[in-house]
């Protein structure tokens, strides 16, 4: 049970993190005519609504995909082919939230 209530506030937790478009709120998400970005928002809209690349620094997004990929596997969705997560690694990176000026 302790798992289920930990796996569940993870969950919630890397939701929360992403900039997820509010019901009802049309969003604008750049290179939208691109087949990179049809295989992004095919890929990821399975399971909830695509965050903006903004959402991520350029180096963040392997680590997300890679954690969404693991979610996929856990709920018995077919895993994203290794072409399709070139495909979105370069979508999201190319259009990724500025890298912050180290101080």
């Amino acid at each position: 049970m302790m798992q289920a209530s930990l796996l569940l506030i993870m969950c919630t937790v890397i939701l929360a993190a992403c900039e997820v478009p509010k019901p009802g709120k049309v969003i604008s998400y750049p290179d939208a005519d691109t087949a990179d970005f049809q295989v992004y928002a095919s890929n990821c809209s399975e399971c909830h609504a695509p965050p903006l690349p903004t959402a991520h620094r350029a180096n963040e997004w392997p680590n997300v995909i890679a954690r969404m990929q693991q979610h996929r596997i856990q709920r018995s969705i077919a895993p994203i082919a290794a072409a399709d997560i070139a495909l979105l690694r370069r979508y999201l990176e190319s259009h990724a939230a500025a890298e912050t000026p180290s101080p």
